[in-house]
């Protein structure tokens, strides 16, 4: 796995993104400002050779330099596909082959919970992991139908059996709807 930092040299204005693969420095990148060949040398001594030497390089140029850790947010889509795949993994005990076909299903899953929820994404992710759940209550039919194809083209059927079967939908504080 690969870990980013961006490093800021405060003296002079540059900026650098520093990556660690496995623990270890990797790379090194200017993101802004400019260096000097003088600098260029130098920078050897701001660049901990290893991720977890991060902290005792901080302590050291305490206010000249400074060390943040870049944390990259998952996607939508990487936190629907997520959960479809925890939630298949659980039911039927092997990860599910996922094609382009299933991604493009799962774009069209997310895109109507979305829109069925005044484009909150939150509540939209809430709604994919309740319908996941409840997917055992439908009838035989669609329980055994547990592909993203088939999901995403009975969607209108499954919501409504939902409602049915587990009472009525609510509004959110937002106006949303909860299935």
């Amino acid at each position: 796995m690969t870990n980013h930092y961006k490093v800021q040299i405060l003296l002079n204005g540059v900026t650098l993104k520093l990556s660690y693969r496995r623990g270890k420095f990797f790379r090194a990148e200017r993101l802004t400002g400019s260096i000097t060949d003088q600098q260029i040398k130098q920078l050897g001594h701001i660049i901990p050779p290893k991720e977890s030497d991060i902290k005792s390089f901080q302590n050291t140029w305490n206010e000249r330099v400074t060390y943040q850790e870049i944390k990259k947010q998952k996607s939508l889509f990487t936190k629907f596909s997520d959960e479809w795949f925890k939630h298949y993994e659980e039911e039927i005990g092997l990860p599910p082959k996922f094609t382009g076909v299933d991604g493009k299903a799962l774009k069209q899953i997310i895109a109507y919970l979305k829109r069925i929820n005044a484009g909150n994404e939150q509540v939209a992710l809430d709604n994919w992991i309740l319908i996941l759940s409840k997917y055992e209550t439908l009838k035989e039919f669609h329980k055994e139908n547990k592909d993203l194809k088939y999901i995403n083209s009975r969607l209108n059927v499954i919501v409504r059996e939902i409602i049915t079967n587990n009472g009525s939908s609510s509004a959110g504080s937002n106006g949303s709807i909860r299935i």
